[in-house]
């Protein structure tokens, strides 16, 4: 039985943005922060804009649904991830985000404990992990391959080694080198030392 063939021009339909005279023709390679938006999720957010952006959850009905739909959002992306809803928490952008982690992370870090960062990473994972060097923690960089861009998991092993290292931060997929990390395997290496760790997905 053969697989079922992807309709690229059905999907390529579905997004306004390849059908604007300007635009034809180019390929965009970008990442998160930068793509276009299929036409069902421009739809969905010019009626929250127009009809729901209100106090959500508030006695009133434009309240009531925008809430809803804050709902729905959270428990659609919790399921496809595979998490409980209150493990998910939406912000403003990557970067922020992690700096608020980092902040809230500092509070479980003691003066002469360590992070470990890579050299692989988008500055929105590292950048944040990284000022906590200010404050008396020791910032570790795992660095990768010169020669393939990988992060090979032996080089990180010694950084742990001494029991010090509290977090390893590192990306699953970077947009730096187009390299895809193995993150079980690193995420165990991490926890056998006894560390967290923080993954850019």
């Amino acid at each position: 039985m053969s697989q079922p063939q992807l309709d690229l021009t059905y999907v390529r339909s579905q997004f306004p943005a390849f059908s604007v005279p300007a635009l034809e023709g180019k390929a965009f390679f970008e990442n998160a922060g930068g793509s276009y938006a299929c036409g069902p999720v421009i739809d969905r957010l010019t009626r929250f804009y127009r009809e729901r952006k209100v106090q959500p959850y508030a006695p009133y009905e434009a309240g009531r649904l925008g809430g809803e739909e804050m709902d729905e959002a959270r428990a659609r992306l919790a399921a496809m991830m595979g998490i409980a809803t209150d493990e998910l928490s939406f912000g403003p952008s990557t970067t922020a985000n992690t700096f608020v982690l980092s902040q809230a992370f500092r509070r479980f870090l003691n003066p002469g404990e360590a992070i470990v960062v890579t050299d692989q990473d988008h500055e929105a994972n590292s950048g944040p992990w990284r000022r906590l060097g200010d404050e008396g923690i020791e910032v570790r960089e795992w660095k990768i391959d010169p020669e393939t861009g990988h992060l090979n998991p032996e080089r990180l092993k010694p950084l742990l080694a001494d029991g010090k290292v509290r977090l390893v931060a590192f990306p699953h997929c970077s947009n730096v080198v187009a390299e895809i990390n193995p993150v079980a395997e690193i995420v165990a290496l991490a926890h056998a030392a006894g560390a967290a760790t923080c993954v850019d997905g």
